[in-house]
């Protein structure tokens, strides 16, 4: 939410928003740097706030926790308190949401299934390991059925009595990561199923201040995903 380039990529976002059918809009870390190496603060927080609110106006904003907000460090992450974004919450008539990280939906209307988090597994696991992208962490991720496969190893993670709560129970239509250096998507087949559809949609997302997009996932399909560029470039 710094500088004069990332303030007009998110008045882009805020147009975007607001002309095409978006039923849902999940940011991926809701606070955390302000992309000049500044932390939050009483200003990042106001603004962030604003944003969210004129979001909310045209559709549903739901907004995860990232690394470096303020709720616990472990996985799964607590939603913000929702007293943060007291305009936000007052704004389109409860569209506003804080959710927690990971980040599970199921979209009324849509068959779509969605399972997500703000990218510390994905970077664990990059961390871990030689030669990898995101795509490819969060590929071993689906493999694997399980949302953080380094933890607790390497991964904060609290004990869970009875049930693991990261295991995948069922394969999603639309798998992400935030927190990325730039958005790539990939069509990932599903090993059983008929469908066109069966499959999954792996989506890294970036962080908005390293690449300022909006990744647009088609409720009806989930192969079709456009990456929508809010820089500079974008209205060259």
């Amino acid at each position: 939410l710094g500088g004069a380039a990332q303030e007009a990529a998110l008045e882009r976002l805020v147009a975007l928003v607001a002309t095409e059918e978006v039923r849902r809009l999940v940011v991926c870390g809701a606070l955390g740097e302000d992309g000049e190496g500044g932390w939050l603060s009483r200003d990042h927080l106001a603004k962030a706030d604003t944003l969210y609110a004129r979001l909310a106006a045209s559709a549903e904003v739901h907004v995860m926790p990232g690394r470096a907000d303020p709720t616990n460090l472990s996985l799964p992450q607590m939603p913000l308190h929702p007293c943060l974004f007291r305009k936000a919450r007052e704004a389109g008539g409860g569209g506003f949401r804080c959710v927690g990280n990971p980040y599970s939906a199921a979209l009324e209307g849509s068959d779509l299934a969605v399972l997500g988090h703000s990218g510390q597994p994905v970077e664990d696991v990059l961390r871990c390991t030689r030669g990898r992208r995101p795509l490819d962490a969060l590929r071993l991720c689906l493999e694997a059925m399980h949302l953080a496969p380094t933890a607790p190893d390497t991964l904060p993670m609290p004990p869970f009595e009875g049930e693991d709560a990261l295991v995948i129970r069922e394969v999603p239509h639309v798998l992400f990561s935030g927190g990325h250096e730039r958005a790539e998507h990939n069509w990932s087949p599903a090993p059983r199923g008929d469908e066109p559809t069966s499959g999954t949609q792996l989506v890294a997302v970036p962080e908005f201040h390293r690449q300022p997009v909006v990744i647009l996932v088609n409720l009806q399909d989930p192969r079709d995903v456009k990456v929508q560029d809010l820089g500079a470039a974008a209205c060259a």
